[in-house]
């Protein structure tokens, strides 16, 4: 009965012992297998494959697919509205203002100002050249040309035939006196 006792102390000892190492060598190995490997590795590579594939997504998928689709979805429809709206909505509005500002200048403008400046310097040319050119200019060199040209006629053909009109009636004169050596003869009013 002793035996059964101390066997059955011993398996109690033993038992205890062997769950008390065992639990505390196990409980401490798991616990640092556990608290090591799982949080460290796990930590690690699960940061590394998040950071991996995060940074994958957002750097390819993301700025790839996205700057790739949103440059082409905003060229395309920037293009579109710059085409549609400015070539359309431009050109209507710049023709439309243009045809309509050009016409209300065109008419307006060249033809109130044009003809209204062109007749009044027209009329102001005309009446200063024909105020000027005929009165002053064709009067000075009227006058001018008339007194040298009268100057000339009078001092040229004048003398001329004063001078020949003198030398005809002298000649008459002289073939009339008779001529001596004395001189010639004064007529008298008495008979002979």
């Amino acid at each position: 009965m002793t035996f059964n006792l101390y066997m059955l102390l011993l398996a109690n000892l033993l038992a205890i012992y062997l769950t008390y190492i065992l639990a505390f060598y196990l409980a401490y190995l798991l616990a640092y297998l556990l608290a090591f490997y799982l949080t460290f590795l796990l930590a690690f590579y699960l940061a590394f494959y998040l950071a991996y594939l995060l940074a994958y997504v957002l750097a390819y998928l993301l700025a790839f697919y996205l700057t790739f689709l949103l440059a082409f979805y905003l060229a395309f429809y920037l293009a579109y509205v710059l085409a549609y709206l400015l070539a359309f909505y431009l050109t209507f509005y710049l023709a439309s203002l243009l045809a309509f500002y050009l016409a209300y200048l065109l008419a307006y403008l060249l033809a109130f100002y044009l003809t209204f400046y062109l007749a009044f310097y027209l009329a102001y040319l005309v009446a200063y050249l024909l105020a000027h050119i005929l009165t002053y200019l064709l009067a000075y060199y009227l006058a001018h040309l008339m007194s040298f040209y009268l100057a000339y006629l009078l001092a040229n053909y004048l003398t001329f035939y004063l001078a020949s009109l003198l030398a005809f009636f002298l000649a008459v004169e002289v073939q009339r006196c008779t001529l001596s050596w004395a001189g010639p003869r004064l007529r008298s009013s008495g008979a002979h």
